[in-house]
């Protein structure tokens, strides 16, 4: 596993790769039947130092599907961050799988120790419509809306680097 940094942050931003499985459809058949990334399962990424990445005041935003979202509040507490709000992704596309129309992601907002919860920004919407592209990539939407609450940024699992922010994956 690459070793985390050692540098301190007040934004983590994190989307893990949660285990699950690509589903192949007959109206997409040219989609592969693994996934884009490695995944991991869900005691190695509540075992990852994450709370040794924070600073003292810090907040966390962490990414779940609808099937890991009651798992990832316990990541959140492992992780060493108290939950404060949900922030609904409507992709505006998506499968339907078990008679629903899966379009939605979540961010999940946790903190620890003391934030400024009215920074000098626009109020932080809890539900973001934006266009789902690549499979798993977030619209940068995301990241500008945290960007206020912090100038030492990381994002985790990352897929890119991104000017503002430190980067920590295997794909960066």
């Amino acid at each position: 596993m690459i070793p985390f940094p050692e540098k301190k942050y007040q934004v983590i931003y994190a989307d893990p790769p949660w285990e699950v499985k690509k589903v192949v459809r007959k109206s997409r058949p040219n989609q592969k039947e693994s996934l884009d990334y490695k995944t991991m399962p869900l005691e190695e990424i509540m075992a990852l130092n994450v709370c040794g990445l924070a600073e003292e005041d810090s907040t966390l935003w962490l990414w779940a599907t609808h099937a890991y979202l009651p798992k990832a509040f316990d990541v959140m507490r492992s992780w060493g961050f108290r939950y404060q709000r949900v922030i609904t992704w409507d992709k505006s596309n998506g499968m339907c799988l078990f008679g629903f129309h899966h379009r939605t992601e979540f961010l999940l907002f946790g903190y620890r120790g003391k934030i400024d919860m009215y920074p000098k920004r626009k109020a932080f919407p809890t539900v973001v419509s934006a266009k789902s592209d690549r499979h798993s990539e977030k619209p940068n939407i995301f990241r500008e809306l945290i960007e206020p609450f912090g100038s030492s940024r990381i994002e985790l699992f990352a897929r890119q680097r991104v000017d503002g922010w430190d980067a920590w994956g295997d794909e960066v």
